[in-house]
């Protein structure tokens, strides 16, 4: 059973952390859970009044907990979470300040490769824009290896949305099928990649108990699964970021590309 009581919301109270906060607040009000707002400052100077008034103008009606600390911000974002029983973190990828870079490169790539629980990161490119849970209308989870070790992630994405009313999607990227292909375009040339794929999604469905729609595309992750979100016209997506080697290593470029959010697991 999915719950999330303790959502760890790291800001450098940018105007992307901002933009992010109506996200954080629906996400919060839906599971009943309590908002930690959390600044890490590698300088160590008094954040308090900036952490103050950043929940009042964005997290007002929530229930908040402000926390300062000093030294690595992502060091300090996975220690908290580990420290206290974070259930979600949710952080854009890119912010402007002096932590932009940091946003956009090593603290997110590392709360992703670090973090023991899921990770939700907001849309990465400036023009577009992304619904808030109580909008959240289809889930695309994204699903690599077929041999079982993605059954957890579908059965997740699969509570996921069942609880938010959501419909589910799955996208499977064929490996070897080069180029933006899909079944019903490529002449045949991929034909027997893609029968096999679905074969084997197939069973995994059965498997996870799930009778979900399947998108099978060719390509590189990133470009593929941003197609795919595209075409069914997704609000969120799930991918397990520890499942399979492919999608680990490969999981912010799907996010950096992803036109909607990203619950990583």
């Amino acid at each position: 059973m999915i719950a999330f009581r303790r959502i760890l919301f790291p800001t450098d109270f940018s105007d992307h952390t901002r933009a992010a906060a109506p996200s954080v607040k629906a996400m919060a009000e839906h599971f009943r859970a309590e908002i930690v707002l959390l600044h890490v400052n590698p300088d160590g100077e008094d954040s308090r009044i900036n952490l103050e008034q950043f929940a009042a103008q964005e997290l007002a009606g929530s229930r908040v907990r402000q926390q300062a600390a000093s030294g690595d911000a992502a060091e300090g974002i996975i220690r908290y979470a580990l420290d206290n029983a974070v259930d979600l973190i949710m952080m854009p990828t890119r912010g402007h300040s002096p932590f932009r870079a940091l946003l956009l490169g090593s603290v997110a790539t590392k709360v992703l490769e670090q973090a023991q629980c899921p990770v939700w990161t907001g849309v990465h490119a400036e023009e577009l824009m992304a619904h808030p849970p109580s909008r959240w209308r289809r889930l695309l989870c994204a699903v690599d290896d077929t041999n079982g070790k993605d059954l957890p992630v579908l059965r997740w994405a699969a509570e996921l949305a069942r609880l938010q009313e959501m419909d589910l999607l799955l996208v499977h990227v064929v490996a070897g099928a080069e180029g933006m292909w899909t079944r019903e375009t490529d002449g045949g040339m991929y034909a027997f990649l893609f029968d096999a794929a679905r074969g084997r999604l197939e069973k995994l469905q059965h498997d996870a108990g799930t009778s979900a729609e399947i998108r099978l595309v060719g390509g590189s992750l990133g470009p593929a699964v941003h197609q795919a979100a595209v075409e069914v016209q997704a609000d969120l997506i799930v991918i397990g970021r520890g499942s399979t080697q492919r999608l680990r290593s490969n999981a912010y470029a799907i996010i950096r590309q992803a036109p909607c959010p990203v619950i990583s697991i």
